[in-house]
């Protein structure tokens, strides 16, 4: 393995166990699923019935894809494709809130209904784990 190749790997990881990290630290998610169903409702995206879908499967997905990132090799690739469409699909949701103007917490980290709102570091945030998701893609295809 060449230097180039080492650092690639070693900025894969990295950027990877940060994901999987940021993925894992949403986990009152599953121990809160009313308060997180309440803060998929706030965003109103989706229809009625989907929110309470939504707010019940969605954690575990977040949770599969943490432990696949550290845990399961053969499935990292496509668990990063994941994170990467989900941190999408998240940013251009509060984006689409901070436009209109309404200021709640997104539920991404806490379960309190009076959790901090969401702002533009909220976007910021997920822009810069975009980045290291992206990051990880391209440092695995560079150390291989």
């Amino acid at each position: 393995m060449t230097p180039d190749q080492k650092i690639y790997r070693v900025a894969y990881w990295i950027a990877s166990f940060v994901v999987a990290a940021t993925f894992l630290a949403g986990f009152q998610k599953l121990l809160y699923p009313a308060d997180f169903a309440l803060a998929v409702y706030r965003f109103h995206l989706l229809p009625g019935p989907l929110v309470n879908l939504v707010a019940i499967y969605l954690p575990w997905l977040e949770a599969a894809i943490a432990v696949c990132l550290l845990l399961v090799p053969k499935f990292r690739e496509a668990a990063l494709w994941l994170a990467l469409a989900l941190l999408a699909l998240f940013t251009a949701g509060i984006v689409v809130n901070l436009v209109r103007g309404t200021g709640f917490g997104c539920g991404c980290f806490s379960h309190a209904p009076d959790a901090k709102p969401m702002d533009w570091m909220s976007v910021a945030r997920n822009g810069a784990l975009m980045a290291l998701v992206v990051l990880a893609l391209f440092g695995k295809k560079k150390s291989q």
